[in-house]
């Protein structure tokens, strides 16, 4: 009889058990966790993420998640056995482990095995820091909550700042690099702002070292650190450094055991997997080894997280990315809809290649991005192109024109005719080198009054066949609006007169990055096109 043994806590070792004995049903299936003191592994911290409530509340979530998760994993044949001591002779493919009863031992023909992660200290952290996501870390942010004045959060994991923006508390951010987009992190570090946090970007942060952690503080300063596969560990239990099956899959080989480790596989500040990613190559694992039939490698490529109430993520490839990988990317922007009357917000950034229209990659933030992300990402992974997103039925309560669908048609837009889009950084650099073009408003007056750009003439969109002649027919025309959908409506009118080197300002007034930091200005007047700007749409 073929031996397995499953060694690990969690739905994906769980999920491994109950696909082993549906593959196999007569197989002897062992299954064994390692005792372990953490309140706080992994897995648990994401699953109270997932629910958005605050750490203040997280050690009696705790008690209830846990249940859930020992009511939901029960096999009617099979339960995982807490254990100890555990080591591994790969040669005799043998087990050995201290368990309620005494020393065991347990030959296998095949092992898997779902290791806790160690986690990786970043260069800028002290050697008594406090390390996000490790368990003593949440541990004591959960535990001293409630006389804590501010956490500081150093580094570009978002998981942290998620937690922090659900806890109502004042925080800081202190990260090296954006995790979005421009616009869509203006649009997401103004939210978090309206949250009682406050953010600043140290591109030298690696070569930095901030202050250490002060016990008698008031203030909590948590370092982001990578989980890794935690090889010493592996060792100690016999296990060599194994080897990657498949490239950024989080699948190791050594020998006859199988390891599964979907943290290791990627930049887990930008990409950290989400529980649904690791149940995928944990069943992509036993799929592999067990199954009959070639299966399909783990393929989530999206992650949103919930910031209390504003969900923000990312599918697919970035516009940087897509550049990298030899793609010809272009990008549409959208906000919330071109009324200056609507107050939903959101925000969402679709990528497609120039040559192929293949949708390449999306980021979202908004009460429904999460939904959105899921729809782009599935969209991303088929190999969609942009007429198949064009052609589906959408629905998207409250909010009209479906905004991925608004993408798709600023972007048929953009591929099609001879409307371009230009971003915030070459708007600037075209006004610094001096170019001559013509800046065309075409909101109301009154959102004109309000906060336009400096040197833009205002022709609101129902008046601007009655006015073209008012516009300059020999220098290019750069339109913009709120979010650029009426801009698009202004530039098929003038294109339609003839017009010629027509722009229009992706994101618009509502995506502009420096409105938070001129709104005194803005109040009195025109924004400045700035000089020595940075903002970029990659």
């Amino acid at each position: 009889m073929e031996r397995v043994l499953v060694l690990g806590y969690g739905y994906p070792a769980y999920k491994a058990a109950q696909l082993i004995k549906e593959l196999k049903p007569e197989v002897d299936l062992l299954w064994i966790t390692e005792y372990s003191e953490d309140k706080y592994p992994l897995e648990m911290v994401e699953l109270l993420l997932g629910l958005g409530d605050s750490p203040a509340r997280w050690s009696r979530i705790r008690a209830k998640v846990k249940t859930g998760f020992e009511k939901n994993t029960r096999m009617p044949v099979i339960s995982p056995v807490k254990v100890k001591k555990i080591r591994f002779d790969l040669k005799a493919r043998e087990v050995s482990f201290l368990s309620s009863t005494g020393n065991m031992n347990y030959f296998f023909d095949q092992a898997f095995v779902f290791p806790e992660p160690a986690f990786a200290s970043p260069t800028f952290a002290p050697p008594d820091g406090l390390l996000w996501p490790q368990s003593s870390c949440v541990e004591h942010l959960v535990n001293n909550w409630s006389n804590l004045e501010t956490v500081k959060v150093v580094g570009n994991d978002m998981t942290a700042v998620q937690a922090l923006a659900c806890g109502e508390k004042s925080f800081e951010w202190i990260r090296s690099r954006d995790c979005f987009s421009r616009q869509v992190q203006f649009f997401v570090d103004e939210y978090l702002k309206s949250r009682g946090g406050s953010i600043s970007i140290s591109p030298e942060l690696d070569k930095k070292f901030p202050e250490t952690h002060d016990e008698e503080s008031r203030e909590a300063v948590v370092y982001c650190s990578r989980p890794v596969l935690d090889l010493e560990r592996l060792e100690t239990m016999g296990v060599d450094s194994p080897v990657e099956y498949l490239k950024d899959s989080g699948v190791y080989i050594q020998d006859n055991i199988c390891i599964t480790a979907p943290y290791a596989a990627r930049d887990y500040a930008q990409h950290p997997p989400s529980l649904e990613h690791s149940l995928q190559t944990a069943l992509f694992a036993v799929s592999s080894l067990l199954g009959s039939d070639s299966p399909r490698p783990p393929q989530s490529n999206s992650r949103t997280w919930n910031l209390a109430g504003l969900h923000a993520g990312s599918a697919g490839f970035s516009a940087q990315q897509a550049l990298e990988r030899g793609f010809n990317p272009e990008w549409a922007i959208v906000s919330d809809p071109d009324s200056p009357l609507e107050e939903t917000k959101h925000a969402l950034h679709l990528i497609v290649d120039k040559d192929s229209r293949r949708i390449l990659g999306a980021e979202c933030a908004g009460r429904q991005a999460d939904a959105w992300v899921d729809m782009a990402g599935h969209l991303v992974l088929e190999n969609a192109v942009l007429e198949d997103l064009l052609n589906q039925e959408m629905v998207s309560s409250g909010f009209g024109l479906h905004p991925l669908k608004k993408c798709a048609r600023i972007l048929e837009n953009k591929l099609g005719s001879s409307i371009l889009g230009i971003n915030p950084t070459e708007l600037e650099e075209s006004y610094n080198q001096g170019a001559e073009f013509f800046l065309l408003d075409v909101r109301s007056p009154e959102e004109y009054q309000r906060i336009r750009i400096s040197g833009a003439e205002n022709i609101p969109l129902p008046e601007l066949k009655k006015k073209a002649g008012q516009i300059p027919r020999f220098v290019p025309l750069v339109l913009y609006s709120r979010c650029s959908g009426r801009a698009y409506q202004g530039a098929r009118q003038l294109q339609s007169m003839g017009a010629k080197q027509l722009y229009v300002l992706d994101g618009g007034m509502e995506l502009w990055p420096l409105t938070s930091q001129t709104e005194q200005e803005a109040e009195a007047g025109p924004i400045t096109v700035p000089s020595g700007c940075s903002i970029s749409c990659c």
